[in-house]
């Protein structure tokens, strides 16, 4: 049935979504479970400290597996399928061999590294955040084999496999956390991770056994490839490196934010990426292996029309949200991590910052797609300049912005470089690729904030009325603002419910087969 459901587009983005939901799902528990057991304290921070360069290298890996093999995999297998199998392996092994190198390198500079973060007279809380990174370093050939892994099934349209991963990290971290967080403290953490780590490494390789071939890695050579192993990988390198530089600049500012606020800003992030790791991610992953294959063979009908639902798709998702953290957010902020060590004054503190986040959701969020399209026109080198631009804005900003407003200047700063990089996506696919549809998102988000603004005036009237008979929290408000927003969209017969329409087809069809 999954084959069947997988075989559309719109299949195809609800299977990930589905699969993204209860993975993240899992995910978030997680977080949750941390801010009960560790609230926004000093060990907290200590372990986003050392925690923070090898999950940053870990993304970058995998950033890397996805825009640099996705394309160079379809450009070889449109000449000759055998030889992209050859690809595969022979990617397999340059990166397991170049993690093991860099895992090595990052353990030997261990303490310089950490000193450059952390400055502490606290030999304790020093060793902390040192052995945190260290365990932390054996997640990083672990994770670039299965970056490569995960890229090879995006390729041959086989997501289910690497969605499915995704679930066993999170699940095997949560018992861990479970049973140990009394003997181990914080160490508890990067040693889920490992775990996790390996076992999706182990289910990857076992779904993935008839692509890994060790006598094609044999008679595998560079030269067979060079159509492909060009400076477009070095671009991608550093594209994935900069772009990933948020998180660290942050951490830098560790000690001129009041205590907690390093975390507030982990915890805020964290609800701000859910729904793009949800959704988002899931339509980005089809859209890239879509567009670098339309791409190849000139299908302009299909890129567009890829484009538009792509668009309108993540609109319908991010508007409510972003109204949803803007204006009920507390209280969910307060439902979701207000337990244990965590407080009402860290709800608030937490709220605080992601409000400021919030500013750029619907751009970041597009622009994860629009990400994804110029790597699959494969404008690497325009892009690289975009990023260096983009971190340059992040990290003026956070010497601007951290004195007055501390963990609230650093979430400004991500939002107002997030907006930048949507706007120069926008202006750089219009002039690469002109036969897209360009005006779509404006129009689209106009209709959705009109549609929104009214559907909350509306709501904060009725329920400001009956305030004097009934008690109405902030997430029941939003309820009925969610209904509200969808019954104008069907009211007005919105081209989004078209797409509802269509997904509801798919199953229709997936279950009639």
């Amino acid at each position: 049935m999954t084959k069947r459901l997988t075989s559309s587009l719109t299949g195809t983005v609800f299977f990930i979504v589905i699969i993204n939901l209860i993975g993240r799902g899992f995910g978030f528990f997680r977080e949750i479970l941390f801010a009960g057991y560790f609230g926004m304290g000093t060990d907290f921070d200590l372990y986003l400290v050392g925690a923070v360069l090898p999950i940053t290298i870990n993304t970058i890996i995998l950033c890397i597996g996805q825009n640099f093999f996705i394309p160079a995999y379809n450009k070889i297998k449109a000449t000759d399928e055998n030889p992209s199998k050859g690809f595969f392996n022979l990617t397999l092994v340059i990166f397991g061999i170049s993690s093991l190198f860099l895992t090595l390198l990052l353990y030997v500079f261990a303490h310089t590294i950490i000193d450059a973060y952390l400055s502490t007279n606290n030999l304790e809380l020093y060793n902390s955040a040192l052995n945190v990174f260290k365990i932390f370093l054996i997640t990083i050939p672990l994770n670039s084999l299965i970056s490569i892994i995960i890229a090879y099934n995006q390729a041959e349209y086989e997501f289910r496999y690497p969605a499915i991963s995704q679930i066993l990290l999170n699940i095997a971290i949560i018992p861990i956390l479970f049973i140990f967080t009394d003997k181990l403290g914080i160490y508890t953490i990067p040693v889920g991770f490992v775990v996790g780590n390996f076992l999706r490494l182990i289910y990857l390789i076992l779904k993935t056994k008839s692509g890994i071939s060790f006598p094609t890695i044999q008679h595998a050579h560079f030269k067979d490839y060079k159509s492909v192993l060009d400076f477009t990988i070095i671009s991608i390198l550093l594209i994935e490196t900069i772009g990933q530089i948020y998180m660290i600049s942050d951490r830098y500012f560790f000690n001129m934010v009041s205590e907690g606020g390093i975390s507030s800003l982990n915890y805020a992030i964290n609800l701000y990426m859910l729904p793009i790791t949800i959704f988002t991610f899931a339509i980005a992953t089809v859209i890239l292996t879509k567009f670098s294959k339309n791409i190849q063979f000139e299908n302009i009908v299909n890129l567009n029309q890829n484009h538009t639902d792509a668009i309108r798709a993540n609109l319908f998702i991010f508007v409510p949200i972003t109204f949803l953290y803007l204006f009920y957010g507390n209280d969910l902020i307060r439902i979701v991590f207000e337990r244990g060590k965590f407080t009402l004054e860290d709800s608030q503190v937490t709220f605080n910052v992601l409000k400021y986040y919030t500013i750029s959701l619907v751009f970041y969020s597009t622009y994860a797609i629009y990400n994804k399209i110029i790597y699959g026109a494969r404008l690497v080198n325009q892009l690289l300049i975009i990023t260096i631009v983009g971190i340059a804005i992040k990290i003026i900003l956070n010497f601007i912005l951290v004195n007055k407003y501390q963990q609230d200047g650093l979430a400004l700063s991500s939002s107002i470089s997030y907006i930048y990089f949507f706007l120069a996506s926008v202006i750089l696919i219009s002039f690469k690729l002109p036969q897209l549809t360009h005006t779509i998102f404006l129009k689209e988000l106009l209709f959705y904030l009109v549609n929104g603004f009214l559907c909350y005036v509306l709501v904060d009237i009725v329920f400001n009325n009956l305030m004097t008979i009934m008690n109405f929290d902030s997430l029941i408000k939003f309820i009925m603002f969610y209904i509200i927003f969808l019954f104008n969209l069907k009211f007005v017969k919105h081209g989004s419910m078209q797409l509802i329409a269509n997904f509801m087809q798919t199953l229709k069809n997936v279950r009639t087969i």
